[in-house]
C-alpha cells in the first residue's frame, strides 16, 4: 500500500510537469505550437499520465499486457522528442534554458522512461511491437509534410514554417535530403524500440520495481 501511494504521487508529479511544459509552450507562443511534434508528444504524455493517476485512484489494473504495450508506444514517442532535440536541434537553439524547453525535451521524457523501466512488468511486449511503435512519428511526418505543402498553417518560431523542422523542408533541401533524415530517424527509432523491448524482456527479479 505504501509503494502504491508513492507511485501515485510520483505519477501526479509527472502529470503536473507534462501539463505545465505543454501549457507554457502554448500560452507563451500560441496555439500554433501544437504543430510541433514536441508539443504533440508532451500533450499525449499529459493525457496518459492523467489517466494513470485517475486509474490508480479507482483501483484499476495498470499492469495488463495490453496497457503496457500501449504505454511503451507512448514512451518511445516522447523519447524521440528528447533524442532528436538533443542531437539535431539543441545545437541550433538560442533559448535552450527556457523552463518549458527543459520540461518538454528532457525532464518529462526521462521521467516517463524511468516510470516504464522501473514500474512496468517484464516480458509483456511482443516481438513486433517496436515496428508498430514507429507509427506515431511516421504519422507526424506525413502530417508535417501535408501542412508544409497544402495546409500551410504557420508555425511559431519555425525558420522553415510551414514546415515544423528543417529536415522536413522538401522545397528548400529536396526529397533526397528529407528522406535521408527520415531514414536515419526511423532506423534509430526502431533500434531503440528493440533495445527497450530487449531490456523489458530480461528475466529480472521483482525487487525494486513498484507494481502499479
Amino acid at each position: 500500500m505504501k509503494n502504491q501511494s508513492i507511485l501515485w504521487y510520483s505519477r501526479c508529479l509527472l502529470a503536473i510537469l507534462a501539463i505545465t511544459g505543454t501549457a507554457l509552450e502554448i500560452i507563451k507562443y500560441g496555439i500554433g505550437m501544437l504543430m510541433y511534434y514536441t508539443v504533440q508528444s508532451n500533450l499525449l504524455v499529459s493525457l496518459f499520465a492523467v489517466y494513470m493517476v485517475y486509474a490508480m485512484s479507482k483501483g484499476k489494473e495498470l499492469q495488463s499486457q495490453g496497457f503496457l504495450r500501449i504505454k511503451a508506444a507512448v514512451t518511445m514517442s516522447i523519447m524521440i522528442t528528447c533524442v532528436v532535440y538533443h542531437v539535431m536541434l539543441a545545437p541550433l537553439a538560442d533559448d535552450f534554458w527556457r523552463v518549458e524547453n527543459m520540461l518538454c525535451h528532457y525532464i518529462v521524457p526521462v521521467y516517463f522512461l524511468l516510470d516504464t523501466l522501473v514500474v512496468d512488468r517484464q516480458k509483456q511486449y511482443k516481438w513486433f511491437d517496436p515496428i508498430w511503435w514507429t507509427s506515431l512519428p511516421l504519422a507526424y511526418m506525413v502530417f508535417g509534410l501535408i501542412n508544409g505543402f497544402f495546409l500551410k498553417i504557420p508555425i511559431p518560431d519555425a525558420k522553415d514554417s510551414p514546415f515544423a523542422y528543417f529536415f522536413l523542408n522538401v522545397p528548400k533541401y529536396g526529397w533526397a535530403y528529407v528522406l535521408t533524415y527520415a531514414g536515419i530517424i526511423f532506423a534509430a527509432y526502431l533500434l531503440f524500440g528493440f533495445l527497450l523491448a530487449g531490456v523489458k524482456s530480461l528475466n529480472l527479479r521483482k525487487s525494486a520495481a513498484i507494481q502499479a
